[in-house]
């Protein structure tokens, strides 16, 4: 996982100070970020700079998984929240390589079916 940044100030800290703090810490120069996240490199620097206030969620998702980040963080800016697919949560939360991760969500599947079988015959809608 990457260093964490230091932290612009307070919670009136924009996107674009958000993404430019965690390419910065990093290590990443701006080129190398839009490549990884497959953005143009001129659209990421008006992100960072504030000329493009609403990017979309799909263009702050892969932002956060080149920055190896909660896409949450930055997702909050532009008011979507989301829960993490399991496989990536338990990567994140517990350290676990991507077998570990894979592992993990398959046995709880399992867990929650049993549970299901046990206490109820049908799922609940969601």
């Amino acid at each position: 996982m990457i260093d964490t940044p230091k932290q612009p100030a307070g919670d009136d800290a924009s996107l674009g100070a958000v993404i430019r703090s965690h390419r910065e810490a990093a290590g990443y120069s701006a080129r190398q970020l839009a490549t990884m996240a497959g953005i143009n490199y001129a659209y990421l620097t008006r992100l960072e700079t504030g000329d493009r206030s609403k990017p979309t969620a799909d263009v702050l998702q892969r932002l956060a998984e080149a920055l190896e980040i909660d896409a949450d963080e930055l997702l909050r800016f532009i008011g979507v929240k989301t829960l993490p697919e399991p496989r990536a949560y338990y990567r994140r939360a517990y350290k676990l390589t991507d077998d570990e991760a894979a592992e993990a969500e398959q046995r709880m599947d399992e867990v929650i079916a049993d549970l299901r079988r046990r206490h109820r015959t049908e799922p609940e809608a969601e």
